[in-house]
């Protein structure tokens, strides 16, 4: 019968203590079970003796006779138990050992090991591997570099495409601000033209683009835009003005409506004011910076009261590329800029009268020499530097175009420059009231009107040969115009 537990029992025998009849086990001999601690026994445990005797005991008294078969198992397992109570320490199943690893890899065929032909493939075979290895990243940096490439330049492409947007939509709307602007200027400047905020409003006006103004879609907001800037520039001269001054303009309507070109002194051809007239006591007492917005000026005369206007031109006055006619009178504006007449200044100046400034200086403006278009030129009851004639008269620009030049009491010393007669152009020549000394050179055949009186230093005689000559003025000179009838007769009369 074989046991139902798998515990394995290690018996300890007591030395010369072996005659007692042998206990039936009840365990199973081929059991791998280690024997349990709680029936371990060793020589020196009497507790476990005891124990061992009292079960073996039992079982003798209880006459339970094995078969023979169970008697040698009995016997087997008892000197097997016996032989391991001998031994000091527990017994233990002995496990296997570790398996040391393989190393496969490292454990090669000896054939292959000095096989040159082997070396030679397995080089070529790394060197194949490799060489793809390079190709494949190669191909890989390449496609992710394109990849690259092409999402910059959509980014790029998109974000140009966002700009001409933008730009477009700049170009061709309105601006909040020159909006509300636009909307106080059509609505309210009517009713309260002192109210509208020029200050404001001027400067984003200007700022609005000619692609918006070019546009005949937006030719309503256009006129407005060009109204209000006009209006703002004018009323600038109105505020700049003393109490006289505000009155005088008052009385013509300056600033008491938006309808500027009815105000006096202003004309307007087509909705632009293209000239303006400024009489004492009706000018500012210095001329603003905002009149630089009356881009479409062509004609400005300013005569002051001798004090005022007074201080320099406004940087705005280049703005005003259109003007023709400049004319200056008893004012106290101070030296004119050299850089006046330049690009982008007004450099299409067919006049420019200067007359009793004196707060102007002596010296006329270097970039006047370079004006192409320079018909008159009148500069009269001021100080100017002696060398001005000369200088005028070396101009190549003013020998082609000039008609009248006009230095009457300019303080002028010096001799009549030989060059005057290259001009070829010249109609009126007037140099009187000065101190101009010397011999009078020939002048050009086509003058009209020469007026050399009261330059007692001149001498000389006049070749009078029959030209287009009607009026000489030749009296306090020393000159001879014997022979030419228009001097002969103004000089007889002056004696």
């Amino acid at each position: 019968m074989s046991s139902k537990f798998h515990e394995h029992l290690s018996i300890a025998i007591p030395p010369n203590n072996f005659n007692f009849p042998l206990e039936r086990l009840k365990f199973s001999p081929t059991t791998t079970i280690a024997p349990s601690s709680r029936f371990s026994f060793n020589g020196s445990n009497s507790k476990h003796s005891k124990s061992f005797k009292s079960t073996f005991s039992k079982d003798v008294e209880a006459g339970i006779s094995p078969t023979s078969s169970n008697l040698r198992d009995r016997f087997t397992k008892l000197f097997s138990d016996v032989r391991m109570l001998n031994s000091t320490e527990p017994h233990h199943t002995p496990g296997l050992p570790e398996w040391p690893p393989l190393q496969v890899e490292k454990r090669r065929c000896p054939c292959q090991l000095h096989d040159p032909k082997h070396e030679t493939r397995a080089r070529k075979q790394r060197r194949r591997s490799r060489c793809l290895l390079i190709l494949l990243i190669i191909v890989l940096l390449f496609l992710v570099g394109n990849a690259i490439f092409l999402n910059i330049r959509v980014l790029s492409l998109s974000s140009l495409s966002y700009m001409i947007s933008q730009t477009t939509t700049t170009a061709y709307a309105l601006s909040a601000d020159a909006q509300q602007c636009v909307s106080e200027y059509s609505l309210n400047a009517p009713s309260s033209p002192g109210d509208y905020p020029c200050s404001t409003c001027l400067p984003v006006l200007q700022a609005v683009t000619s692609s918006y103004t070019s546009n005949s879609a937006n030719s309503q907001n256009t006129q407005i835009i060009n109204n209000a800037i006009q209006f703002c520039g004018l009323r600038a001269i109105f505020e700049t003005a003393n109490s006289q001054g505000q009155a005088t303009l008052g009385n013509g309507s300056w600033a008491q409506n938006v309808n500027f070109c009815v105000w006096t002194g202003v004309s307007c051809s087509s909705g632009q004011v293209v000239s303006l007239q400024l009489t004492y006591p009706g000018v500012p007492a210095t001329l603003p910076n905002e009149i630089g917005a009356l881009t479409s000026l062509q004609s400005f005369e300013v005569i002051g009261g001798d004090a005022i206007p007074a201080g320099s031109l406004p940087g705005s006055f280049t703005n005003l590329t259109a003007l023709t006619s400049l004319h200056l009178e008893a004012t106290a504006i101070t030296a004119l800029p050299n850089s006046l007449f330049t690009a982008p200044g007004p450099t299409r100046l067919s006049t420019l009268t200067l007359l009793r400034n004196t707060q102007m200086g002596s010296a006329l403006p270097s970039s006047l020499t370079g004006l192409t278009e320079l018909q008159n030129l009148l500069v009269n009851s001021q100080v100017l530097s002696p060398s001005t004639l000369a200088t005028l008269a070396a101009s190549s620009s003013l020998a082609s175009s000039l008609h009248t030049l006009d230095l009457t009491s300019t303080s002028l010393s010096g001799s009549i420059p030989s060059a005057l007669f290259s001009f070829r152009g010249l109609t009126q020549l007037l140099l009187g009231s000065n101190n101009l000394t010397g011999t009078i050179p020939m002048l050009p055949s086509t003058l009209q009107v020469l007026e050399l009186n009261g330059n007692a230093g001149l001498t000389g005689s006049i070749a009078c040969s029959p030209g287009p000559l009607e009026q000489c003025s030749v009296q306090g000179t020393a000159i001879s115009a014997a022979g030419c009838g228009a001097c002969q007769n103004s000089t007889t009369a002056a004696r």
